[in-house]
């Protein structure tokens, strides 16, 4: 199946539940403990009807970063200049470098977290007590990292159950 029929079945389901996802830009970051790369990281708003939930989510690496590059250098861009288009942001590399650079290789833009990408990544399913889920995803039960995770993880879970039924939860699993 191609990423765009995902998609579609995700904007599907939402619009089947009356169902809105947003999401706005707060910074470029480190997000997960053990990130080796920054990425960025945006507050998503799940809602529907009165329901709303509201959470952090990191966007994949490789869809994150406003920057211009040219060999092996890395220039980050300040997010203001988003909507700057290309030969813009080229005509203005000075405000970012402190000099002229030429020739920019690339000018990467971020990519904006989809419906899809969103969704798939929520918890569908009940995790279970605490051995159950070190157990599943190999976390030891002396971790401290381990039971924040799984708090986190079920009251991701929870906060799923609040917006949807037990049959739209099911109907979403299958998306992914």
């Amino acid at each position: 199946m191609k990423n765009t029929d995902y998609e579609k079945q995700a904007n599907d389901f939402l619009k089947k539940t009356n169902t809105v996802i947003s999401s706005k830009y707060l910074k470029n970051d480190f997000y997960f403990e053990g990130d080796t790369g920054t990425r960025d990281i945006y507050e998503i708003t799940i809602q529907r009807e009165k329901r709303k939930i509201v959470f952090t989510f990191g966007n994949s690496i490789v869809n994150s970063g406003f920057y211009i590059q040219f060999g092996v250098r890395k220039i980050i861009i300040p997010q203001e200049f988003i909507k700057y288009n290309d030969a813009q942001i080229k005509i203005n590399s000075l405000k970012f470098t402190g000099e002229v650079i030429k020739p920019i290789d690339t000018i990467h833009r971020p990519t904006t977290p989809t419906n899809y990408g969103i969704l798939s990544c929520l918890q569908k399913y009940e995790i279970g007590t605490f051995e159950d889920f070190c157990g599943e995803f190999g976390y030891s039960e002396d971790s401290r990292a381990a039971e924040k995770t799984y708090k986190a993880v079920c009251k991701e879970y929870d906060n799923v159950c609040k917006i949807w039924s037990d049959e739209e939860i099911e109907e979403l699993q299958e998306i992914n």
